[in-house]
């Protein structure tokens, strides 16, 4: 049993080499802050956190929670085309959280680090009845200069989507309703995968305008419609699924598709060509278009008629 911070600190930092083997030129674990050379860069910062019983259960298993602690914030620098340098993280955990729990934690952050990059650098561990796990991360623009953002979007640009839509929401549907296959889906909920390429190859086709899609696709296209001043026409037919959710879902299938969250892929919004460029070497869908900037909405089609969704997506604060 871990009994004090020093040997939280000296079992972590024995442990797991994206703690150890940091570059020779950093400072890492063991000081009041870290210290990171990135020279003449672009920095982009992000935070994310996830808490029991609201973002994760603790059956779903510590590794899976920090594997995924980790991959929420490689997933927010992608989404800005950026890939991850360095990560600190704040752990609160109580009297039941064994040093077994500690240790699968650990292991799910420093394999997702080995994966798709970046190092642990530091961090704080407080004594909290729920546990939670609070990360920064810190990382670098694959191109000086060129971002993915929310305000790019210009009328006649398309929407595309990496991967499948929704694979995460049914995994999660699946684990909490104890059925037995899905086995794909509830990988994709409890081991998803940053689209760290398809971010290198959108930022190196010109693309300008995207973000993660973590949030549900109705949520997060919300957000690029507002803040673009556009409106966004999506075809719910064209959204890219496994038809094994066909099965899962009774009814509402579209609305479950757009409203679920923690897919981790991206939305990618940017001229013909440019999308077409980057379907030759990675698996995306165009769903959409830009249809005007009078004013800023979503509208669904299905067999060309205008359908109104009742969900309005995932909200952290919602009921």
């Amino acid at each position: 049993m871990i009994k004090s911070e020093e040997q939280f600190i000296d079992f972590i930092s024995n442990n797991f080499n994206k703690i150890k083997n940091i570059p020779d030129s950093w400072i890492g674990i063991g000081d009041d802050a870290a210290s990171i050379d990135l020279s003449n860069k672009n920095v982009i910062f992000c935070s994310d956190a996830m808490v029991e019983d609201v973002h994760f259960r603790s059956s779903h298993g510590y590794e899976s929670v920090g594997w995924k602690s980790i991959v929420s914030n490689q997933s927010d620098l992608a989404g800005m085309g950026a890939f991850a340098s360095a990560f600190t993280i704040s752990l609160g955990i109580n009297s039941d959280f064994s040093e077994k729990d500690i240790s699968l934690l650990y292991k799910g952050m420093n394999d997702a680090c080995e994966s798709y990059g970046g190092y642990l650098v530091g961090g704080d561990v407080v004594n909290s009845e729920k546990i939670f796990i609070s990360i920064s991360a810190i990382g670098e623009l694959y191109k000086k200069n060129s971002l993915l953002l929310r305000n790019k979007a210009n009328v006649g640009d398309v929407i595309a989507v990496t991967g499948e839509i929704g694979e995460a929401g049914a995994g999660f549907f699946a684990l909490e309703k104890e059925l037995s296959n899905y086995k794909k889906q509830k990988e994709s909920f409890l081991k998803p995968k940053p689209r760290i390429h398809e971010s290198k190859n959108a930022i190196k086709n010109g693309i300008i305008c995207g973000m993660d899609l973590s949030d549900g696709l109705q949520k997060d296209l919300s957000r690029i419609s507002n803040s673009s001043k556009v409106s966004i026409e999506i075809d719910l037919d064209s959204i890219p699924f496994d038809k094994e959710l066909n099965k899962l879902y009774k009814k509402d299938l579209f609305e479950k598709l757009i409203s679920s969250g923690e897919d981790y892929q991206l939305i990618l919004i940017g001229d013909m060509e440019s999308i077409k460029k980057m379907s030759i070497k990675n698996e995306i869908t165009i769903i959409g278009k830009v249809v005007n900037n009078n004013t800023s909405e979503l509208i669904f089609m299905s067999s060309k008629k205008n359908i109104k969704i009742k969900s309005k997506g995932f909200d952290h604060f919602g009921k």
